[in-house]
């Protein structure tokens, strides 16, 4: 299929979602100066200096390749692995809470990120993530921003952020794939949600907001996922370049085990196992994840249409 014809697909699309829903998250008019977005037949693509591209390439290694020097990357969270029931995962799927952490250093970020992997014992494994994300050195500023990230090789030699480099494909004249958002929750005071899906039809989708079809990865660009994944996980990451000495904070920089009202999270986590079938996880083949100063807790299904399959994660950092 053309990209011409998939914008427009998406479009007609898009346009009866909007149909459907007057409430929506995102209003154009209150992101573009021109209350409109694109014009038809183009996007949005974030214009960079010379300076900005190469920050932005330097950190798209650093991303999902930890071996560089002494860069930590720590993650908190849960994933699942593929088993006799379940060959592979098409989609994956979760709400979580928008924050702000306060990174500690310009080449630090942390973020809030579901995945689609390939083996997950492999080196050169090949990997797509998107969430949300704070990241001084990729953006320029410490604001809360929506991303993606590929690589085909453990980020040895590939993979690149968002539409840096060829392979993310944007679609949506509207939303950019790095989109700051204009609202971030407070603990106890206002729940501000992502809800995020990268779903596989044929190539990789990301649905933003359950209305907004931002782009996809073609399935040229893989061999090991051309078939699905092997692990989906969900959670948070923080990256603390080597010779820095402290680590960045997660979700909202604290953890309280039992308190979503104070704790980042994620709700509805679902995956899916087959066309178009999404599923609430098995809790049977659900692994956890903490590592250092970070923390995940209270994973479990609370069966009520709204939590669902839900867990916690943060910290404060400072490890």
């Amino acid at each position: 299929m053309t990209i011409a014809k998939e914008l427009e697909k998406q479009r007609s699309v898009k346009a009866k979602r909007l149909q459907k829903d007057e409430n929506i998250y995102f209003k154009s008019e209150e992101f573009w100066l021109n209350k409109k977005g694109c014009p038809t037949g183009t996007v949005p693509i974030r214009r960079l200096t010379q300076e900005q591209l190469q920050n932005a390439k330097d950190a798209s290694l650093s991303m999902a390749n930890e071996s560089l020097a002494e860069d930590i990357i720590d993650f908190a969270g849960i994933s699942i692995n593929a088993s006799p029931e379940i060959k592979s995962f098409t989609s994956a799927t979760a709400r979580v809470t928008l924050y702000n952490p306060q990174v500690n250093g310009l080449g630090q970020y942390s973020s809030a990120t579901i995945f689609h992997q390939s083996a997950d014992n492999a080196t050169n494994f090949e990997q797509i993530q998107a969430g949300w994300i704070v990241h001084p050195k990729l953006y320029g500023d410490n604001r809360t921003r929506l991303y993606s990230h590929w690589t085909t090789d453990g980020g040895q030699k590939t993979g690149c952020y968002n539409n840096i480099c060829p392979g993310f494909v944007q679609l949506d004249t509207t939303v950019p794939i790095d989109y700051a958002f204009p609202k971030i929750s407070r603990p106890m005071y206002d729940d501000y949600e992502l809800l995020i899906q990268i779903y596989k039809d044929e190539d990789y989708y990301l649905l933003f907001q359950g209305l907004f079809v931002i782009g996809f990865w073609p399935e040229t660009m893989f061999n090991e996922l051309r078939n699905g994944s092997q692990v989906v996980r969900y959670g948070g990451q923080a990256f603390t370049p080597a010779g820095e000495p402290y680590s960045p904070p997660m979700g909202n920089g604290n953890f309280q085990d039992g308190n979503p009202h104070t704790t980042c999270h994620m709700r509805q986590v679902l995956y899916g196992v087959g066309y178009n079938q999404l599923v609430q996880p098995n809790e049977s083949l659900v692994q956890t994840h903490q590592y250092r100063c970070y923390h995940e807790g209270s994973q479990h299904n609370a069966h009520d249409d709204y939590w669902d399959y839900n867990f916690l994660f943060g910290g404060a950092g400072f490890c």
